[in-house]
């Protein structure tokens, strides 16, 4: 199901694309039938299709069997975010400083609190 969105998706794309190309470069062309027009433009998205899957063989992309990590945007994004909302920037400072506190009460050198002279 989830490889039929996938597909379902990347046509919508393309045909969106392909559409968009189509008005700027209409214009130029002589005028097609209407078969000839939807055979071009299943010719574009199969060759699209090809160029990405041999792109991702290469490890340049992500198109559809590997997918990338969060780890990069996600930090990115909680620096984004700090920006926008200080308050919940200050929540995730202080569960990260009690997780800091509690590996320091499992290593045997008493309450966090009383440590700090």
């Amino acid at each position: 199901m989830r490889r039929l969105s996938g597909i379902v998706m990347a046509s919508i794309t393309g045909l969106g694309i392909a559409w968009i190309a189509w008005a700027i470069v209409s214009p130029f062309l002589p005028p097609l039938g209407i078969v000839t027009a939807a055979a071009l433009v299943g010719a574009v998205l199969a060759a699209l299709h090809v160029a990405a899957d041999m792109a991702e063989r290469r490890g340049w992309i992500y198109y559809r069997r590997r997918h990338g990590s969060w780890g990069a945007v996600g930090a990115a994004m909680a620096e984004v975010q700090a920006i926008y909302r200080p308050g919940q920037h200050h929540v995730r400072q202080v569960k990260e400083r009690f997780d800091v506190d509690r590996n320091e009460d499992e290593e045997g050198d008493g309450p966090a609190p009383l440590n700090r002279a």
